[in-house]
């Protein structure tokens, strides 16, 4: 008599749904072991959070726009720069649905910390943030195409094209205590993250 199969898991189909998390946690090992690597996080538009005891960032330009080009799956960001950015305590986490259940649980969160991590030119597509701030040589309001030094030169990192018209702002410096986003991409020419601490789990346990 053959042997049920029911309640048995798929370990390839299993394997297939983690492979997106796989990628990230490859690319975050390897910038720890190398130090400093440029590098980027995302993962096919979906949105994951990113929390910090402290973040202060220098040479700050937002402005608003969308995770990629008009179309039914383009959703509003703020486009936000820092030329340089420092993290007490981060913690990087983002939910991944399974295509299947396993003991009633349907997703699967991974979860990146770093008891301190710093970062140059990075740019984060963020959605929404929170915390207590301050904020340092603000400038609101200024068009996107113009968030500029004195000497011509561009505020913040290379950011591609800033849009004619756009409604932005630029910042000295910035810091944000108890800082939670909720973030679709980032990129930075390096990110240090010592103390890297990668886990898996279950319990929807995300880091807020």
């Amino acid at each position: 008599m053959a042997k049920s199969k029911a309640g048995r898991t798929r370990w390839k189909r299993f394997g297939v749904a983690l492979v997106p998390g796989v990628v990230i946690i490859s690319g975050l090992t390897a910038a720890a072991a190398n130090g400093a690597v440029p590098m980027s996080f995302a993962i096919s538009g979906t949105a994951f959070k990113v929390s910090a005891d402290k973040m202060v960032a220098e040479d700050v330009v937002q402005y608003g726009g969308l995770t990629q080009k008009v179309g039914p799956n383009s959703k509003p960001i703020i486009l936000s720069g820092f030329k340089t950015a420092t993290f007490d305590k981060l913690c990087q986490s983002v939910r991944v649905p399974l295509p299947f259940s396993i003991g009633g649980k349907d997703a699967v969160v991974m979860v990146i910390k770093s008891g301190s991590a710093s970062a140059d030119d990075m740019i984060a597509d963020l959605a929404q943030m929170t915390g207590n701030a301050v904020f340092e040589g603000v400038d609101i309001g200024v068009d996107a195409a113009a968030t500029k030094n004195d000497d011509g030169s561009w505020r913040g990192p290379d950011m591609g094209p800033r849009p004619q018209g756009g409604f932005a702002q630029q910042v000295d410096k910035v810091t944000v205590v108890n800082a939670r986003q909720t973030v679709y991409a980032v990129s930075a020419g390096t990110f240090r993250l010592p103390d890297l601490d990668i886990g898996v789990n279950f319990d929807n346990k995300e880091c807020f």
